[in-house]
């Protein structure tokens, strides 16, 4: 009994010692083999990617910013009567277009004018017949050289006045024309009111002292300056004929209602827009000359970026700066980048360094 059980003895641990070579042997031959497949998953495609050039090109950052027409400083004239009126007829209305001498109010003297007219006219008999008086007395000796000018001057004075307001028609009814081409701005009175002396009673626009009111963010402010160029063009038609204009005035205080600081732009005299209509504006705040890519290409990174390019059929990874971006467009330094290099512009969040690509559509 004792020579078959050492010999069971035997064979298993024999079976144990070749179970434990097998083991060990193949367990090697797994983890010497694991990076060895690794590898390759990185190396293999991982799908199709499209590509860009990087260009040499100046690239420009624009402030994009919206606005309307308005009157320019001095373009507005009020229309005002020095005496006391009634309005019988206003022969406009609002934003319509005038020329010089249309017809834009007949007025008339109010009662008070009327009654103005009438004292000044009675001082004016009363006066000269004094004046008659004084000489009829001096002829007789009885009156001065003193007498006689003081007669002279209040009858002077007299027809003086009296002169001035028929000059100026308070002695009847008037049209009042325009003096001048562009657009009738705002009409203060109505038809039948009394309207006191010089109050305001119709508002012109020169159709040529026009400009552009823009409402930029206060943070691009630090960006303009006076005489700075701006593009201006339709809203409504961006892609229409641009009109080049200049930033005459920037606003050092933010505009209540719009909640940004207000920009005028002087327009040129070949420029045909409307009072009060909306307008577009890029305003060109930096330009530069370097690499030029689609924006999609640079991925963030940490506290920086990243761009990967194409070089025999693999993907290089290259750490790049930002110099200045558009919507569109990204402008780029960084080693090893050149014209004319293939930057990933689709696909390349799934990237890393040495991944084996394959190119499917270039831009």
């Amino acid at each position: 009994m004792k020579q078959p059980a050492r010999s069971i003895l035997i064979a298993i641990v024999i079976l144990c010692l070749m179970t434990g070579v097998y083991w060990f042997y193949h367990k090697r031959q797994v983890t010497q083999t694991k990076p060895k497949g690794s590898e390759e998953e990185q190396s293999a495609a991982v799908g199709s990617v499209s590509v860009a050039p990087l260009r040499m090109a100046e690239f420009s950052t624009n402030i994009t910013v919206y606005g309307n027409v308005v009157p320019a400083p001095g373009a507005i004239q009020v229309v005002s009567v020095p005496y006391e009126i009634r309005v019988r007829n206003i022969m406009v209305s609002e934003r319509q277009k005038i020329s010089v001498a249309d017809d834009l109010l007949e007025i008339e003297p109010s009662p008070n004018s009327l009654l103005e007219v009438e004292q000044a006219q009675s001082a004016r008999d009363i006066t000269r017949q004094k004046l008659g008086h004084v000489r009829e007395l001096f002829a007789l000796k009885l009156a001065t050289n003193a007498q006689i000018l003081e007669a002279q001057e209040a009858d002077q004075q007299a027809a003086l006045r009296l002169e001035s307001l028929k000059r100026r028609g308070v002695d009847g009814k008037r049209i009042i024309r325009s003096e001048e081409t562009g657009l009738i701005g705002k009409i203060h009175i109505q038809e039948g009111a009394i309207v006191p002396a010089g109050n305001p009673l119709v508002e012109i626009i020169a159709q040529d002292r026009l400009e552009v009111r823009l409402g930029v963010e206060p943070g691009d402010a630090g960006r303009l300056v006076p005489g700075q160029s701006v593009r201006l063009s339709y809203v409504d038609v961006p892609a229409a004929r641009e009109t080049i204009g200049s930033i005459r005035k920037i606003s050092r205080a933010v505009n209540p209602v719009t909640r940004l600081l207000d920009v005028f732009v002087t327009l040129p005299r070949s420029a045909k827009y409307l009072l009060g209509e909306y307008i577009l504006g890029r305003i060109r705040t930096a330009s530069s000359y370097g690499l030029v890519i689609p924006r999609s290409a640079v991925l963030p990174e940490g506290d920086g970026h990243v761009l990967f390019t194409v070089h025999n059929g693999r993907a290089i990874k290259h750490t790049v700066r930002v110099i200045r971006e558009s919507d569109k467009e990204v402008q780029v330094s960084g080693a090893g980048l050149q014209t004319g290099d293939q930057a990933v512009v689709e696909g390349n969040y799934e990237l890393k360094d040495g991944t084996a690509i394959q190119i499917m559509g270039r831009r």
